[in-house]
């Protein structure tokens, strides 16, 4: 390792422990090891990466993406998820907690974001459960932990940055995320199920005759169509990401404002704000992160970390053990799309030289991600439970960690059976 590539990564590492944003850290050390190195020629050049970094027209599925979810969380059309989740779910016993983690599936084909789930559904789901007899513990930990379904179960704003920064498809990757994202909501389902027998759970007193069933499904079909619609476009070669995204913030428009009225006309410039600055945000991100990965990229390091990794002779399964170990420690640290723009494609190259489908790949790594979530010192989604309960972190630890155990359960079966990613791309021709 060359002195420059230590002071440009301890520089960046550095800068993160103090507190600095991700963005501004990335660039200070880019600036330092300029300096350094006295490469002083490269400072243009890097201004330019960062340009080129956010000038991708697969990137303007983010903006859309976020303002979909946005006009969803603002046109209450949880509420009619909830119903409908309720009806079909709440019949078992620990019901309301069943129905919590249904609801998470079903919101997570609408916005795919984690924090997005626990916003809107954490303020349902974790006052019911307590009155219901739940410990307010208990209930952050299943709606924290369902929350992780978001960024897998398309529309996945990490899908569409992981395969920005890949070269991957992303509509093959969404596709890829499906399954192993309705695996996840099935381990945890059964865990609850087995809690409930232990500890009783009660079930939820509602109407499920074939009337009622009827009216809430077609009471939620409408928003429910908006994964319909992105995944049919995406598999079937009709629309980009891009245009998907589009036609996503279109539908939750006109089904928010015009079909149920659920937003007034004064209250869009909010919506439209906010989803403005969140989408700033992550660019930014992605613009100082693809300029970063071309520093690294001169300094030769993923042609170190794969010579390094070919080098331990660890074989498939071998490898794949190791880069979930890397994953999971990383995504223990730093945020899912720091991570990505950060490693993904230099993890991906060594990943595809071990002999890894890079589709798979792709869904490890966001799986492995997505569980950091759950896991201090980031623990984003734990947090955020934590401060709807107002249940305590060390409480709400232990409660979580069953939970945190299926995932990983879940994430061998994802690793060890390949199929359940590839299988959907496969069958729509990717």
């Amino acid at each position: 390792m060359s002195d420059s590539l230590v002071v440009l990564i301890g520089a960046f590492l550095g800068l993160m422990v103090v507190g600095l944003p991700v963005a501004w850290s990335m660039i200070a050390a880019m600036l330092a090891w300029v300096i350094y190195g006295s490469k002083w020629m490269f400072l243009p050049i890097a201004a330019e990466r960062i340009y080129q970094g956010m000038d991708a027209f697969v990137l303007m599925a983010i903006p859309l993406f976020i303002l979909a979810g946005e006009l969803v969380n603002e046109g209450k059309i949880t509420d009619r998820l909830v119903a409908v989740s309720n009806v079909f779910f709440g019949w078992m016993r620990g019901g309301l907690a069943q129905v919590n983690i249904a609801a998470s599936i079903l919101f997570s084909g609408i916005t795919g974001v984690a924090l997005g789930d626990i916003a809107a559904l954490g303020r349902i789901f974790i006052p019911a459960m307590v009155r219901q007899g739940y410990s307010s513990a208990y209930a952050a930990a299943v709606t924290a932990s369902s929350s992780i379904i978001g960024p897998m179960v398309p529309p996945s704003l990490v899908a569409v940055i992981y395969g920005s920064m890949t070269g991957l498809s992303i509509g093959a990757l969404m596709a890829a995320t499906l399954l192993p994202g309705l695996v996840i909501g099935a381990v945890q389902m059964a865990l609850v199920a087995v809690q409930a027998r232990l500890y009783d759970f009660p079930r939820v007193d509602v109407d499920r005759s074939p009337r009622a069933m009827a009216v809430s499904t077609g009471r939620a079909l409408v928003p429910l169509m908006i994964p319909v619609i992105i995944l049919a476009g995406l598999l079937g070669g009709l629309v980009t990401p891009t245009e998907a995204g589009g036609i996503a913030a279109l539908y939750a428009l006109i089904v928010s404002v015009v079909l149920y009225r659920s937003i007034d006309l004064p209250v869009l410039g909010a919506v439209f704000a906010r989803s403005a600055l969140f989408s700033g945000q992550l660019l930014i991100i992605v613009g100082c992160g693809a300029a970063f990965s071309w520093v690294m990229g001169m300094e030769n390091v993923p042609n170190m970390v794969s010579g390094a990794i070919a080098g331990w002779e660890l074989g498939y399964f071998g490898t794949v053990l190791v880069f979930n170990a890397i994953l999971l420690v990383l995504g223990m640290f730093i945020d899912p799309t720091t991570v990505i723009i950060l490693f993904g494609p230099l993890l991906s190259a060594a990943a595809v030289k071990a002999g890894i489908d890079p589709l798979h790949f792709g869904v490890i790594a966001i799986l492995n991600l997505d569980i950091g979530l759950l896991t201090p010192p980031l623990g984003v989604c734990l947090f955020a439970a934590e401060r709807i309960a107002g249940c305590g972190l060390i409480p709400l630890l232990r409660a979580s960690l069953p939970f945190l155990a299926v995932n990983l359960v879940a994430l061998g079966l994802i690793v060890a059976f390949p199929e359940i990613s590839l299988f959907l791309p496969r069958i729509a021709g990717f």
